[in-house]
């Protein structure tokens, strides 16, 4: 069990001394973390690190949790290298979630490697360089055929998408993060998993995605969030701090 102490130390000592730094989260990732709902539409609220924002207030009303989108529409883990010092480091983050998997799918087989490379290497600068806690996060599901959500300028990706797919694509990176998490110890949230839920409830999938194709909708984006703090506030990450809270 982790225990996210950087976290919980940086809002104790923000509610404690208003003239302290604010506890800075940064969530980086694709169209998902950016906020990307249907064709036309960014969710600048609604979006699930914003809505963790939220509940950590009611938590540490006296506090002050900042919380940094750097989610980019079409990004790759690889090609988000270029960004990672103006869009992670320069921040001096005490939280950063990585949530990224469905553009990185599209390379096949032969993109694995690229993806969790990257991965790896930024873990590996945010142990050395910040205090962060770290948090993966799997990718979400995507579309498995077509459907009445996707709209007419985006008929061109239903062919593609579906043969991802067919090609188990997206499941073998999504199984790749889970297995970085487990070698590197590191805790992860597995949004995929809980799409492979709803799909066992019976749930269609497919009325989840609010452009038809990879964004889900805002509910989910609540179900993330309430996700995020499980994991970030259970009671063996606050035990050491509840009484101080």
């Amino acid at each position: 069990m982790h225990d996210f102490k950087r976290l919980h130390e940086r809002l104790l000592e923000k509610a404690a001394n208003p003239g302290a730094r604010p506890a800075i989260y940064v969530a980086i990732g694709d169209s998902v973390t950016q906020g990307c709902m249907e064709d036309g539409v960014v969710e600048h609220e609604r979006v699930y690190h914003q809505l963790l924002r939220l509940r950590v207030a009611k938590r540490y009303p006296l506090s002050i949790f900042n919380v940094i989108n750097s989610g980019v529409s079409g990004d790759t883990a690889a090609r988000s290298r270029a960004r990672w010092e103006h869009d992670v480091f320069t921040y001096e983050p005490d939280l950063v979630t990585i949530k990224f998997g469905l553009n990185d799918a599209h390379g096949g087989e032969k993109g694995l490697e690229a993806y969790i490379g990257a991965i790896r290497d930024l873990v590996g600068q945010l142990k050395e360089r910040t205090q962060a806690d770290i948090l993966l996060m799997t990718p979400s599901m995507m579309m498995k055929r077509d459907n009445d959500r996707i709209c007419a300028d985006h008929q061109r990706h239903i062919g593609p998408f579906t043969k991802l797919y067919e090609d188990g694509h997206l499941l073998r990176y999504v199984e790749a993060v889970r297995a970085f998490a487990a070698e590197s110890g590191l805790p992860l949230l597995d949004v995929y998993a809980m799409w492979e839920r709803m799909e066992a409830d019976g749930i269609d999938i497919h009325t989840r995605l609010s452009n038809g194709i990879n964004h889900p909708d805002p509910e989910f984006h609540v179900q993330v969030a309430e996700a995020l703090e499980s994991v970030l506030f259970a009671p063996a990450a606050t035990s050491s701090t509840a009484s101080e809270a």
